[in-house]
């Protein structure tokens, strides 16, 4: 395990040398915390296991964005009152869609979707744009997007054209029936 921790240090160049070598002793302090931290963030990757069951865990994720992919490594934290374990990222990526695709990639990807079948679809938009998403996922973004606009489409027809209901006094519906169901011919039809 390789651990690199950058070291750069501002010391006044009119300081004494007890300054300096206080100076360089807190600065040091702050470098080892650092490795520390970072080795213990890397010791932590090295076992992507569960120890109850042994199966892999999942400590990233990727996010697709219309300029492509970006890996992010979430962090998670306990409150030490009330022991919540909580994800602050999460809050943040609330609203991406299939939880890893951006606003913004998904209306790309709908637009091509209904322009081209998927796979030339998914070819076109990492051409023009470097977005990495696949045909699968265009086409259920362009299919969810169009049950949403067929469902605006039939409730704006709903309320421009309410169903009239027929008549239940009018006599001629009820004859024609049951003269279709007897198998003869309706009087005047």
């Amino acid at each position: 395990m390789q651990i690199q921790v950058s070291l750069s240090l501002e010391i006044n160049a009119n300081a004494t040398f007890p300054e300096m070598e206080a100076q360089i002793q807190e600065a040091g302090h702050r470098w080892m915390r650092e490795a520390l931290a970072k080795t213990v963030r890397a010791w932590e990757g090295m076992r992507p296991l569960c120890r109850r069951c042994g199966g892999s865990v999942k400590t990233e994720g990727t996010i697709l964005t219309l300029f492509g992919k970006v890996q992010l490594i979430r962090r998670r934290f306990r409150c030490q009152s009330c022991h919540h374990r909580f994800c602050p990222s999460g809050e943040l990526l609330q609203g991406l869609q299939l939880c890893r695709i951006t606003a913004a990639l998904r209306e790309a990807a709908i637009l091509v979707g209904a322009s081209w079948p998927y796979r030339h679809a998914a070819a076109t938009l990492q051409r023009l744009s470097g977005a990495e998403i696949s045909a699968e996922e265009i086409r259920l973004l362009t299919n969810e997007q169009g049950k949403l606009a067929a469902r605006r489409q039939r409730e704006q027809a709903e309320e421009c054209v309410p169903s009239a209901p027929v008549a239940p006094d009018d006599p001629a519906p009820a004859a024609l029936t049951s003269a279709v169901a007897r198998g003869e011919r309706a009087a005047g039809y």
